[in-house]
């Protein structure tokens, strides 16, 4: 016996059976044609390939930069060795255990920029420019401490012996101010006194001699410890100006002028002659660059 509604029933089971396979076919029609290309396979291939690429340089970036630290702790300790080690012997094998280690961080630092060229990433590629002007900024000063240091060593001045030298020479100083006022002071010499008057010129000119001498050498120590100070001063302020080569334009600026305070100070009371030549010579260079003329009255 049929229902008296089976016509409807039919027709509605129809249209629940047609939305059905509507519903059904639209997901796996698009997820056929989206699994069928090509291009979304071959985009994930390369971004893995990419990711790769980039494990890659920064591993190498690793590597290299632990090298390049641990030849800084070495040649650290080296220096540490050098400045108590009073042996010529010990101390020229630590001169050379630091040359070695800074022609291994030649090495290096020549090795890191082959690869910087070959870097397909600028995040990677940047990193390595930084490292390599902050090692190269390291080289620059190391080779000023190199040349300070073996010019001390040449001229044998004692520069941390100066405070011990000025009291020294007060001291001679006074003494020969005593020999003075008591030569001053003493009555016309008889004949049996005249070796005693003569020792007492004598000794008033030994005291003369050795103050000259001592003020000769405190004078010595005062002129290169001026000299030292400005190379040092000349080193920070061109390592101001070398680094601001890898920035922007406003950041650049900044540092120039950071840099042409540090030369100016240095003119206001240069140790030499050609110290001041250099000094305003990459004063000159520096205003060139930022659209600076000399003023009247000299640099300000």
């Amino acid at each position: 016996m049929k229902p008296l509604n089976h016509a409807e029933r039919n027709t509605r089971l129809w249209k629940f059976a047609l939305f059905y396979v509507l519903a059904l076919a639209l997901p796996l029609v698009a997820s056929y044609y989206l699994f069928s290309d090509g291009s979304i396979a071959e985009e994930n291939q390369k971004l893995k390939r990419e990711l790769e690429r980039t494990r890659d340089e920064q591993h190498k970036l690793l590597v290299q930069l632990d090298t390049l630290t641990s030849h800084l702790q070495r040649i650290e300790l080296t220096d540490r060795q050098l400045r108590t080690e009073s042996n010529d012997l010990v101390v020229g094998d630590l001169n050379k255990r630091t040359q070695d280690y800074l022609n291994a961080i030649a090495v290096t630092l020549s090795e890191l920029r082959r690869d910087s060229t070959q870097m397909q990433f600028l995040t990677n590629k940047r990193l390595a420019h930084n490292i390599l002007r902050d090692f190269d900024l390291f080289r620059s000063n190391r080779s000023t401490v190199d040349f300070l240091r073996q010019s001390l060593d040449k001229k044998g001045i004692d520069v941390s012996g100066k405070e011990e030298m000025a009291a020294e020479l007060a001291q001679t100083k006074q003494l020969l101010a005593t020999y003075q006022a008591a030569a001053a002071n003493r009555p016309a010499p008889v004949m049996m006194g005249g070796g005693g008057g003569g020792s007492g010129s004598g000794g008033g000119g030994g005291g003369s001699a050795r103050a000259a001498d001592l003020q000769r050498r405190l004078q010595e120590s005062l002129t290169q410890v001026a000299l030292l100070s400005d190379q040092v001063n000349f080193a920070n302020a061109d390592c101001l100006r070398l680094r601001s080569a890898g920035m922007s334009k406003e950041q650049r600026k900044e540092m120039l002028e950071q840099s042409r305070k540090g030369f100016v100070a240095i003119l206001q009371n240069p140790s030499s002659e050609d110290m001041k030549a250099s000094v305003e010579k990459m004063i000159d260079s520096i205003d060139k660059e930022l659209g600076r003329k000399r003023g009247i009255f000299g640099y300000k």
